[in-house]
């Protein structure tokens, strides 16, 4: 059984994101977009060391194989790849996915509040103390726990607008 790790931020994660981008730029279509998303996208977050990729548009299954990604699982909102190490989750996005822009808006809020980015980062390490081993309840707590900011970062967002650098 894996244990749910809680790392202190490393800047390392925005450069794999850049190259990840770039090689994932070279095979996908101009109309496609691709973000960082997650807690690796925010800068002083503490995080899973799992880069997450949001890829906005369309995508074959066998040029992401192709890519060294492996299929997870599909669900209503995205499908999920990820590579053999898990060193990046590709979340697959239809064009103007309400759940992405969620996301989008959320990591925005994150970089803008750094009061919010250090509660955060300390309930999931709190969290990963509790459920050291279990990340099904880890993940149903900290979705909770997002819950409540997300609808702050909505609220936030309504005033700003998504940074399109990723």
């Amino acid at each position: 059984m894996k244990q749910v790790m809680i790392v202190p931020y490393d800047s390392i994660w925005q450069h794999l994101y850049i190259g990840e981008q770039l090689r994932l730029k070279q095979v996908v279509h101009s109309t496609c977009n691709i973000y960082h998303i997650g807690s690796t996208a925010i800068p002083g977050m503490d995080a899973r060391p799992t880069v997450d990729i949001a890829l906005e548009g369309h995508i074959d299954c066998e040029t992401l194989k192709s890519l060294g990604y492996e299929f997870i699982c599909k669900q209503a909102e995205h499908t999920l790849y990820a590579t053999h190490d898990h060193k990046f989750h590709l979340f697959v996005y239809e064009p103007n996915n309400e759940e992405l822009k969620r996301r989008l808006k959320l990591r925005d809020y994150f970089r803008a509040y750094a009061s919010e980015r250090e509660r955060y980062s300390q309930f999931k390490v709190d969290l990963a103390k509790v459920y050291p081993f279990d990340f099904s309840s880890y993940k149903k707590a900290r979705d909770i726990f997002l819950t409540v900011i997300e609808e702050k970062a909505m609220q936030w967002n309504g005033l700003h607008t998504i940074k399109k650098f990723s």
